[in-house]
């Protein structure tokens, strides 16, 4: 449907637009002068593909599909996922946008670090909410006894973490952690909330996985506005 949105390119020269590009231009300008109401309305009647390709046509455009603190835009890609990924039911995790929780569930087809695209070589680690390589995934990790040993991470923030069973914990969320405990006035109390808070993500990712396990990713598509010719 947006397939034209996919491969947008720029250009300086004076030469006459192409029509595909004059054509995006136009459903551009007459999207962003229509009501949000209306463009949430439209725009939660697309498939995520489409949203996500939507929102690479230009930067205002990416402005209202892709915040995360704009309401209107979570309601768009929640209603999307409900309608095309019925089977979806679980709510995001905590933190998580509703359009990073679809483009990890069904969009995200490389991995995050190295483009590499062979599924036999990509997984999800909801834990750490990337998809990736073992190899890109492996630089990025630290056991747990080296963190405590080596690195001198406390205890009290490697509890606040999601690991990877012996394999450890993702670098990154160690650093974040352990910069949100030194600015903690009172530790102790940020320790508790954050372990409160790794105890309900660890259930809403099993329920994500029993979601995946049920599902097979395929959009549920009505065709019933496609006429007998096959054109919209």
């Amino acid at each position: 449907m947006l397939s034209i949105f996919s491969n947008i390119t720029s250009s300086r020269t004076n030469f006459k637009l192409p029509l595909k590009h004059h054509t995006t231009l136009q459903l551009k300008s007459k999207l962003l002068i229509l009501p949000n109401e209306l463009l949430a309305e439209i725009c939660e009647n697309l498939l995520p593909q489409d949203l996500f390709s939507l929102s690479s046509v230009c930067k205002e455009l990416r402005n209202i599909l892709w915040s995360d603190k704009s309401i209107i835009t979570q309601q768009i890609w929640r209603n999307s996922r409900h309608k095309f990924y019925p089977s979806l039911k679980s709510p995001p995790l905590i933190g998580m946008s509703e359009q990073q929780y679809l483009w990890l569930t069904v969009l995200a087809k490389k991995c995050q670090f190295c483009d590499e695209s062979d599924v036999n070589l990509l997984k999800k680690y909801w834990e750490f909410q990337i998809i990736c390589c073992e190899t890109c995934l492996n630089k990025r990790m630290e056991s747990h006894h080296t963190l405590l040993t080596k690195y001198n991470i406390p205890e009290d923030v490697l509890s606040t973490c999601l690991c990877l069973g012996d394999k450890g914990y993702l670098l990154s969320n160690i650093k974040t952690a352990q910069i949100e405990y030194s600015k903690a006035m009172d530790k102790d109390n940020w320790v508790t909330h954050k372990q409160l808070e790794v105890i309900a993500q660890k259930c809403r990712i099993i329920s994500i996985l029993l979601d995946e396990f049920h599902s097979d990713h395929k959009p549920m598509i009505n065709f019933d506005f496609i006429n007998e010719n096959g054109s919209e």
